[in-house]
């Protein structure tokens, strides 16, 4: 056989490998470099009556809680999230969190309970994979629809994590 008659060969074994290559890359080096870690205080409930600056430390009622959930070995989070807080000034609540890293991922407050999207509402990027932080919810939302809260990978459209949530008083 001619050099040049193994050249196609090289050509697609060298084509495979690189194919082979990008769900290497995608789900297993990126996310190491996509991870990061933030920690908040818990929100601070403001007394109706007083002045913008005076607040109280008491916790606010508990609404909607749950627990981040693993898919596989990917997709993965874990860690507590709470709603709560007055109607005008209700947070959800990363409590300890770890979140596999991924590109583009956002905050989903979803009607659905099988870490799908459904009919959501989007609270935004996802701040950090790590750690303890808030996002404010808007009093527009009707938290008897949401059913459970979903991070959403949109480069790869997919589930990454999510957590049912329970209804607490």
């Amino acid at each position: 056989m001619k050099p040049t008659a193994r050249k196609p060969f090289l050509i697609a074994g060298i084509a495979a490998g690189l194919a082979a290559a990008v769900p290497l890359v995608a789900f297993g080096i990126v996310p190491l470099f996509v991870r990061s870690t933030l920690n908040e205080a818990p929100p601070v409930a403001i007394a109706p009556s007083a002045s913008p600056v005076a607040s109280t430390s008491a916790s606010p009622a508990l609404v909607l809680t749950g627990r981040l959930r693993r898919i596989d070995v990917v997709h993965y989070g874990s860690g507590q999230v709470t709603i709560s807080g007055p109607a005008g000034a209700r947070f959800l609540r990363f409590e300890n969190v770890d979140i596999a890293g991924a590109p583009n991922m956002y905050v989903y407050l979803s009607d659905a309970t099988d870490g799908r999207p459904g009919r959501y509402t989007n609270l935004g990027p996802l701040r950090a994979t790590n750690g303890s932080f808030n996002y404010p919810v808007p009093a527009s939302i009707a938290l008897d629809n949401v059913r459970s809260v979903v991070i959403w990978c949109r480069a790869f459209s997919v589930t990454v994590t999510y957590a049912p949530l329970d209804t607490r008083s």
